[in-house]
């Protein structure tokens, strides 16, 4: 029955580049994306884990409170909160986050959200709410072929080691020089916003129930760290991914630009006092040669389309990678978690 309704929904499905993601269902007659989600739930997880990511077109959505109804039916009310999270990003509605702070100019490298920690979100809905006239695509990456094409010597590696990510959140006093530098870089975040306490040992409990450590420093900033795999099982299919958050953690030249690379570089000549760091499992440093590597991998795997608002794009986060392109002129995506 499951795979007859499956099949139905097939009928509807528009393929917008040779690597089918995302998929495209618009919809028909007098038909709201609520409704869609609340009769096909159970198709709609199907082609889901077939495909890794469906973009709902052309259903009227204008408001973060239209997007919030509609994430509600695609979580059925489970919206996860933004906590532990890295990037800046403000709440719009209870559940209903904006996607990022980081300034305009800047990519945002393929990443599944959160991979830093043990247990991230299972999906992910964003909302366009302004489209962007000149970039600002959210690319898309599906990371069984991002593994695959991950070469074996470099791949086993990461395999037998996992990464260990290391985060340097700021407290109450911050660092005057680092301030200023975070004016610029916009790479750092105290741990009171990214935890949603002022209390020391909800940070610490916290960080132990994620596997890791945390270190206070004399300023009342904390540096976290913990191992986890490189590679992880699909919960559903058991399929291997090429799953972490190394190309972000480590910036290159050509990911982060020349001037910003050199500029982080210096402003952080102790690796361990940068905003956000990684290593092998076993505390062996990342090449840069394998940071480019491994980017080239995941950049043949990826794909972009175009937003139009009322977009509302639903994303595997275990099986699809997203980021970031550049942008100028307005835009707003909205995100809710699961």
């Amino acid at each position: 029955m499951l795979a007859l309704l499956e099949e139905q929904l097939e009928d509807r499905i528009e393929f917008l580049n040779e690597e089918n993601l995302p998929v495209m269902i618009r919809p028909v007659a007098g038909e709201t994306l609520e409704d869609l989600l609340r009769r096909e739930r159970e198709p709609l997880r199907g082609m889901l884990r077939r495909y890794g990511a469906i973009l709902f077109r052309g259903f009227g959505l204008r408001t973060a409170e239209d997007f919030q109804k509609a994430a509600n039916q695609c979580f059925e009310g489970e919206l996860l909160p933004y906590l532990g999270g890295l990037s800046p990003r403000g709440q719009v509605k209870e559940g209903i986050f904006e996607s990022t702070k980081l300034p305009a100019y800047l990519r945002i490298t393929q990443h599944h959200e959160m991979s830093y920690l043990p247990n991230p979100p299972r999906a992910i809905a964003f909302f366009c709410e302004i489209e962007p006239q000149q970039g600002g695509e959210t690319p898309l990456a599906d990371s069984r072929k991002v593994y695959k094409q991950v070469p074996a010597d470099l791949r086993e590696r990461f395999e037998k080691s996992g990464v260990c990510y290391h985060r340097t959140l700021y407290g109450p006093k911050r660092n005057f020089v680092y301030a200023a530098l975070n004016r610029w870089l916009k790479v750092r975040r105290s741990w009171m916003e990214t935890f949603l306490t002022t209390d020391r040992s909800v940070v610490e409990r916290l960080c132990a129930e994620q596997g890791g450590t945390a270190h206070w420093d004399g300023e009342g900033g904390v540096r976290m760290s913990n191992v986890l795999p490189a590679v992880r099982r699909h919960p559903e299919t058991g399929e291997k991914l090429w799953f972490n958050h190394v190309t972000t953690f480590l910036m290159t030249p050509e990911s982060a630009g020349i001037a910003r690379y050199f500029l982080y570089r210096l402003a952080y000549l102790n690796p361990m006092h940068r905003p956000v760091h990684a290593t092998l499992g076993n505390g062996e440093p990342i090449a840069l040669a394998e940071l480019r590597t491994i980017n080239e991998a995941v950049d043949s795997a990826t794909v972009r389309f175009k937003w139009k608002r009322g977009d509302l794009l639903l994303v595997d986060n275990f099986q699809v990678s997203h980021g970031r392109m550049p942008f100028s002129g307005p835009r707003r995506i909205l995100v809710a978690m699961n």
